[in-house]
């Protein structure tokens, strides 16, 4: 058993290795390119539904949404998380009244909706079209927000 392990750690050799950073070494960067914003404000409870497509029409099909209740720039809780169908739909259930950011699209391929609005009423139907994001933005390498 010495042997082998002796001939394995002769064959082997040195080993180098490089460490390569992904994305900023400040801790803060994000925060400090991107300022996040409530993009959904309900006065009173509602039922929360939509339909989200792309700048094509196209609808975004078993795509994630987030619903989180916005607390500052900084935090954010997560509500609900749910899928659209083949259609582009999605149903996030009855959601109190509160600010709030809703994630349409789970990556940065789409910038995220700046301002939803809903009607007065106990259903709020959205309609959401996700237009291309830049990759060569400053904040390509921050997480959605």
């Amino acid at each position: 058993m010495k042997m082998t392990l002796l001939l394995v750690a002769t064959l082997a050799g040195p080993v180098f290795a490089q460490l390569v950073q992904v994305g900023p070494k400040n801790p803060d960067y994000c925060y400090e390119v991107e300022k996040i914003f409530p993009n959904l404000e309900l006065r009173d409870q509602a039922h929360l539904v939509g339909t989200i497509r792309d700048q094509t029409t196209a609808p975004l099909t078993r795509s994630r949404v987030e619903l989180r209740r916005y607390i500052s720039t900084r935090r954010q809780v997560r509500v609900r998380v749910v899928s659209t169908d083949g259609d582009g739909h999605f149903d996030l259930g009855i959601v109190k009244s509160g600010k709030y950011r809703l994630l349409a699209s789970p990556h940065r391929g789409f910038k995220q909706p700046s301002e939803l609005e809903c009607q007065n009423g106990n259903t709020c139907d959205l309609k959401i079209t996700l237009i291309l994001n830049p990759t060569d933005m400053p904040d390509a390498p921050c997480p959605i927000r």
